[in-house]
């Protein structure tokens, strides 16, 4: 698991990267913890999570797995990816007799942190689960999503720190190729629990 000490706000990283802006809008902005920030052409990118939870296990919490597994997992956290919307505040007027428009200054820049997908984990010290790591429609239009999920993937695999991670081998918002996709990401059928995906972490 994260042996980390404070993590910075995601609103502090946003504030690094646009210096101008006078406030930035997100939902719940002490709360996120940026985990790392991923550069997307001109545009960064933004994988935060909410602070780990503490989680009272069950036995039978996840089918499919072992009560050992399951009640291993003692912490539940949230994550979600974002993307920046700077939306400026423009003053223009309005010339009657020629009918043209001038902008007369750029005020107030703020940033809107779009909110593109999510993952959730359950995991403790040897085990983890990520019962979903996905974009939003939105998202999945754009031709290099699959490539950048990977890449955020391996970044959350890596903030959850478990030795050995399972997940489904099914996902709603990714019918076609999933299975693949997650063989391309180090996961295979797990010898002992064969409705789960699983990856040993290094």
């Amino acid at each position: 698991m994260e042996r980390e000490h404070r993590r910075p706000k995601l609103i502090e990283a946003t504030a690094n990267d646009y210096p101008a802006a006078t406030e930035i809008l997100v939902s719940f902005p002490e709360e996120w913890e940026l985990v790392e920030r991923m550069s997307r052409g001109n545009m960064p990118l933004y994988i935060a999570a909410m602070r780990p939870e503490e989680e009272r296990p069950r036995r039978n919490q996840f089918y499919g797995l072992s009560p050992e597994i399951n009640l291993t997992l003692t912490t539940y956290r949230l994550y979600k990816f974002f993307r920046p919307w700077p939306m400026p505040s423009i003053v223009v007027s309005w010339n009657v007799a020629t009918e043209r428009r001038r902008v007369e200054r750029v005020g107030d820049l703020k940033i809107q942190l779009q909110p593109i997908g999510q993952a959730q984990a359950w995991f403790g010290e040897t085990y983890g689960v990520l019962w979903e790591c996905y974009f939003d429609e939105t998202r999945r239009r754009e031709p290099d999503w699959q490539e950048e999920l990977a890449a955020i993937w391996r970044i959350v695999e890596k903030s959850v720190g478990a030795v050995k991670l399972f997940t489904q081998p099914r996902e709603p918002t990714f019918e076609e190729g999933y299975t693949e996709f997650l063989t391309r990401l180090g996961y295979a059928t797990d010898a002992t629990c064969p409705k789960w995906w699983s990856k040993s972490m290094p």
